[in-house]
């Protein structure tokens, strides 16, 4: 789902594209997130589903092995396609075929309150000794707020130390020990120097860092629109102990459904809000980090935000579209919120985690 300024420039993208010219009509219409997987995957196979939509690349493996999503090579011109960042072409790229058009890049990255913290220093020991000077937990006043128990908010750290949820050949790697080093890492963020809290939900890290009480938290692009604390600067991640932390990497794309009965006009649109008309009203407006380029260096010139974000693309792992990446999340999760707020052992709960990965894509393979 859009929110805030980026569901105005995509109205505002679409407003544009009608007046460009009077064939095609396109309704727009807004899905809360949590449903929205169940409603694509019910919808389309009965041929209900919305003809084009917007949603992250990291599921294209799994759509188009359940046949939701149209193939686009055929259909898109080159020059588009050139003038789009190459990450995000290759991510939408699934066996030899494209499935998706590039809007917009996602990641982590670190948001901080000036008035506690004026600059954030080039590593991650020089900063977890400012935010332990700073902050004061009898007072609910936090260093480092982030979803400390999800997959997705671990990766920077997962990435720091050598760790991968795949290996080159596409196997689950959970249990190694660059992935053990890492919950140790994230761990000792909550216990040792006790800067992070736990239980964090969005809504909560939102809530402290705009009533003062985070002094630095991790999050994405999108986090812009929520935060109503003006005093707050945008940071590529430290480094830990030398190394580059590196953040998943999003491509949030817009899919033609391949059961859709226009499908030429749908990759038209497609076509427009990727293109250099719709990447403006996202770039300037919606605060996105657009994946056409020409338009992003533009506003990144203006925005020091996306300038950052743009800066943090090039740090950062893209996420994988295997399918099997969806059997991964949970147990991932589990393993993590049991390392780092648990007390369990990090290589006890990486090999369970590991295990019933290992058993759950056998199962899928049945």
């Amino acid at each position: 789902a859009q929110r805030g300024g980026e569901k105005v420039a995509l109205e505002q993208a679409i407003a544009a594209f009608h007046s460009s010219q009077s064939v095609i009509k396109v309704r727009l219409q807004a899905v809360p997130y949590d449903p929205y997987l169940d409603k694509i995957a019910i919808t389309i196979p009965r041929g209900q589903g919305p003809d084009l939509f917007i949603f992250a690349h990291n599921m294209v493996g799994a759509w188009v092995e359940e046949g939701l999503i149209e193939p686009l090579s055929e259909r898109v011109t080159p020059e588009l396609l050139t003038s789009l960042l190459p990450q995000s072409v290759k991510a939408l790229v699934y066996q030899q075929n494209l499935y998706g058009l590039p809007l917009a890049f996602k990641s982590l990255a670190l948001y901080f309150d000036r008035s506690r913290l004026p600059v954030v220093p080039a590593t991650m020991e020089e900063l977890l000794t400012a935010l332990k000077a700073q902050q004061d937990t009898k007072r609910g006043i936090w260093g480092l707020v982030y979803e400390a128990g999800l997959l997705y908010h671990h990766a920077p750290w997962m990435h720091a130390f050598g760790g991968a949820v795949f290996s080159p050949d596409g196997a689950p790697t959970l249990n190694t020990p660059e992935q053990v080093a890492a919950l140790d890492y994230a761990r000792a963020l909550h216990v040792a120097h006790g800067v992070v809290p736990k239980g964090m939900s969005s809504f909560m890290l939102t809530s402290l860092f705009n009533d003062g009480k985070a002094i630095a938290v991790l999050n994405g692009p999108w986090f812009r629109a929520e935060i109503t604390n003006k005093s707050y600067g945008v940071a590529a991640i430290p480094t830990v102990g030398g190394r580059v932390p590196k953040p998943f990497l999003g491509i949030e794309a817009a899919f033609v459904s391949a059961k859709s009965d226009v499908k030429d006009a749908a990759t038209t649109v497609a076509m427009y809000l990727a293109g250099p008309e719709g990447a403006r009203p996202r770039a300037e407006v919606g605060k996105q980090p657009v994946c056409h380029v020409a338009t992003l260096d533009k506003a990144a010139e203006a925005d020091p935000v996306l300038a950052v974000f743009k800066a943090q693309a090039e740090r950062s792992v893209l996420m994988p579209s295997r399918p099997e990446l969806q059997l991964i999340w949970s147990a991932a999760d589990t393993a993590i919120n049991g390392a780092v707020f648990a007390g369990k052992p990090s290589a006890q709960v990486l090999e369970r985690a590991q295990a019933k990965v290992e058993a759950d894509i056998a199962r899928r393979g049945e």
